[in-house]
């Protein structure tokens, strides 16, 4: 297998990885059952662990004045870690290996699970794995550290059955010389001996070696990184447990925001630490500075924004701005961000104009935000890697930088200007639609200064154009320049090599579309729509499979899945939408046709965020069945040959009319076994009751049940229960109000309605009539 290792190394620095190891799964031989390799995947050989690392002055400039105020660090890198896992899952499943792929880790369990005794646990920990993989070995502060960046990376893992050649167990000079310089800096005291979970030291073992590290009471961890509370008041607290934290939100300790750790920022492996405090107050870290031309900088920094579906690049002096105008948190040190970075780095990307005053427009806005912070980590991770300071920028610079920049195809006719909302009188508001969108509280982990980027869009509303950018001292010059994202090829529209990440493509000719109740107006959305374009992306086979039913009793890699294979469609949709505009034509990308079909939760990241959901796969069904790309199943659901019912679509409304795909499979698919009908667990579907929709017999659905299980997060068999969430075990009604719904969900788990002040917080939602379905298999 060493080919194939030197092929996933390869691949891994393709899809940006700084760092790269492989595990054996016989490391784990002494971790808690529910945590090893095989019981997420039982074939399981091998685990791929991949890192990319923290621009410095992303740490060094992010904490300020106090760790509630995570400023510039981290943002775009837990989406960019995620497609990398993906894309790599992707790869092996092609090569012909099983894979799963874990998203950076967001969900957790935070109460001992079963067997598993620990708080806040991962379900697949990504450190354990970077250490099993040889890239390095565990600090005092229990965070992973390797030899070239101490701290400053974050990770991500895929596990699979291809037995790859692993790499040794890291032998060098030791990372962590035990300076507690995390426990000096942590504003919570939470590594003082007497404030730990349990005296003495955690150890791990992995083949001859031990490591050890502090024992931390990870409710004290909880008070500011998942509740966001004032961290200058948890050092007052000799006592936290779970009801402390309860207690602090009943006595209105402030909510400040979520918390960037001090022993992350105070952190640097002892060969490569130095201190400069005239320029920050935490640890630097030891790096040579490339030579480089100004041009060489401009034009890779053009293909990495173009990569990252940017079509407008800004870069200014800083000096052309003013404090008064970043927006900073009284305390910050200001002046001295003026004094030692030199240009701001603007990037966006222009959004096309919705009509109709739907949810399609803020998904778009919430996923391009995402993918331009990945934009704007990759150039400041490559202005880092060359020696130069650099950050991504999480000030209002970029959008003031974009609306100086006096671009000359954002003004709009009075007749497109016009909005209008969706006609029907069955369209229903989102607060209906996606109950949690009802609720006035926003996360409390999203401070005015985010940490992500991608949760700006919660409150931001819907913009003409979606920006990021970077702030460093680099050699570089102003520029302003449009970017074509569109790809010079004669290429079909719809071939794979101009759709990235889709599995199939159809087309429908709109004035063909069957009439379906509850379904937008294509022809009020875009006048003059021809074709409706519907570009479908599969899952794991192996994942769905898994979710919920493997020894790990985990269904977190299928919830990523789900909202990472609606945002990289999405991102598909929005380029093929800039094609055909580019052509002459109109284009809208749409991730929901319907006017009031009850959303799915959407567990974590932008979808939740925004309070937006993910769109009902069976509402939308019969627009991609009349697109040729499969047939209605008796569940409703969408069936194709290749992949069943287990996948996601969107669509791209147009003004051109192309032609029409036709499925080669003219036979039934479905094989009414009924077994979709039989695993619901509230049994929302009466198999003895048929409805026909768009000329195909379905099993009627009864909404309620659905929606309770689905949209509301009540039913611990729908995989809400693997994460260990309490739900409050209210029978399904037979009816609901909305009122009665918001009641209901205040009974949920107290971590996620008072913690995270989110009811459906990393609900892990598995549709059973999905994951059962043999169609495909």
């Amino acid at each position: 297998m060493k080919d194939m290792t030197i092929l996933i190394k390869n691949k891994a620095k393709e899809f940006g990885a700084d760092l790269a190891g492989i595990a054996p799964v016989s490391r784990w031989q002494n971790a808690p059952r529910m945590l090893t390799p095989q019981a997420h995947l039982p074939e399981a050989k091998s685990v791929i662990v991949m890192g990319i690392h923290h621009p410095d002055a992303s740490v060094e400039w992010g904490g300020e004045p106090n760790s509630n105020y995570a400023g510039p660090f981290q943002i775009g890198m837990i989406p960019k870690l995620d497609t990398m896992s993906c894309r790599m899952a992707d790869f092996l499943e092609q090569s012909g290996y099983k894979a799963i792929p874990f998203p950076c880790t967001g969900f957790w369990r935070h109460r001992p699970f079963k067997e598993i005794s620990t708080t806040n646990t991962a379900s697949f920990s990504h450190r354990h794995a970077a250490v099993a993989a040889g890239l390095g070995e565990f600090g005092w502060n229990n965070m992973f550290m390797s030899p070239k960046y101490g701290p400053r990376q974050r990770l991500v893992s895929v596990i699979t059955s291809a037995a790859l050649e692993a790499d040794p167990l890291y032998d060098g000079p030791a990372l962590c010389d035990r300076c507690k310089m995390c426990a000096k800096h942590c504003p919570g005291h939470n590594f003082r001996s007497d404030l730990l979970l349990e005296s003495g030291e955690d150890k791990v073992i992995i083949e001859d070696k031990i490591y050890k590290y502090a024992k931390l009471n990870r409710w004290r961890c909880l008070w500011g990184e998942q509740f966001a509370l004032d961290m200058d008041q948890l050092g007052r607290h000799e006592k936290v447990n779970e009801e402390t934290l309860y207690q602090a939100v009943r006595d209105g300790v402030r909510r400040v925001g979520g918390e960037f750790g001090s022993c992350l920022r105070f952190c640097m492996a002892r060969d490569i630490r130095y201190w400069d405090r005239k320029y920050t107050r935490a640890p630097r870290r030891k790096k040579a500075q490339v030579s480089v031309s100004t041009q060489e900088l401009l034009e890779k920094i053009k293909t990495m924004a173009l990569v990252n579906g940017i079509d407008r690049l800004v870069i200014r002096p800083l000096s052309e701005f003013n404090k008064a105008e970043i927006n900073l948190p009284a305390g910050y040190p200001a002046d001295g961000l003026f004094k030692n970075f030199a240009w701001l780095i603007s990037i966006g990307r222009k959004m096309p104009l919705y009509r109709v005053l739907d949810d399609n427009a803020e998904y778009l806005s919430a996923t391009t935000k995402v993918r331009l912070s990945i934009g704007a980590y990759d150039i400041a991770a490559y202005l880092d890697d060359l020696g130069f300071e650099a950050m991504q920028d999480w000030t209002p610079l970029s959008a003031l930088a974009q609306a100086r920049a006096g671009w000359d195809d954002m003004t709009v006719d009075a007749d497109n200007a016009k909005v209008v909302a969706p006609a029907g009188a069955e369209s229903l508001p989102r607060t209906i639609r996606y109950a949690v969108s009802a609720r006035g509280e926003t996360g409390v982990q999203r401070e005015q200064q985010s940490m992500t980027a991608g949760a700006q869009n919660g409150m931001a509303g819907i913009s003409r154009m979606i920006f990021c950018g970077v702030i460093c001292r680099a050699p570089l010059a102003a520029r302003t320049e449009l970017l074509n994202v569109v790809n010079a090829t004669k290429a079909d529209l719809l071939s794979p090599s101009c759709l990235r990440g889709v599995d199939k493509a159809g087309v429908a000719r709109v004035d063909n579309l069957p009439k379906i109740p509850g379904v937008l107006d294509f022809s009020a959305v875009l006048p003059g729509a021809r074709s409706l374009i519907v570009l479908l992306a599969g899952f794991s086979k192996r994942t769905v499979e898994l979710a919920a039913n493997q020894d790990s009793e985990d269904a977190t890699t299928y919830s990523f899945l789900q909202y990472q294979t609606l945002r990289e469609l999405l991102w598909t949709a929005h380029d093929l939408s800039a094609r055909l505009e580019a052509e002459g034509h109109r284009a809208l990308p749409l991730a929901d046709c319907t006017l009031n079909s009850f959303r799915t939760i959407s567990p974590y990241w932008e979808f939740e965020w925004a309070k937006l959901g993910h769109p009902d796969p069976r509402a939308n069904a019969p627009l991609a069945v009349a697109a040729g790309l499969g047939q209605l199943g008796r569940s409703g659901l969408l069936l194709t040959p290749e992949f069943g019912p287990r996948h996601k679509f969107v669509f791209v409304l147009t003004t051109a009319e192309l032609p029409i795909r036709i499925s080669g499979n003219s036979a039934a698919l479905c094989l009414r076994c009924g077994k979709c009908a039989e695993a619901c667990p509230v049994k929302a579907l009466n198999k003895d009751t048929l409805e026909n929709i768009a000329g195909c017999e379905v099993f009627v659905r009864n909404e309620v049940r659905c929606r309770w299980a689905r949209s509301l997060g009540m039913i611990p068999e729908e995989g809400q229960k693997c994460l260990g969430w309490k739900t409050p075990g209210i029978p399904v009604p037979d009816e609901i109000s909305e009122d009665k719904i918001q009641e209901y969900l205040s009974q949920k788990d107290p971590l996620q309605v008072t913690g995270y002040r989110a009811p459906c917080h990393t609900d892990t939602i598995v549709e059973k009539c999905l994951q059962v379905c043999p169609v495909g298999k």
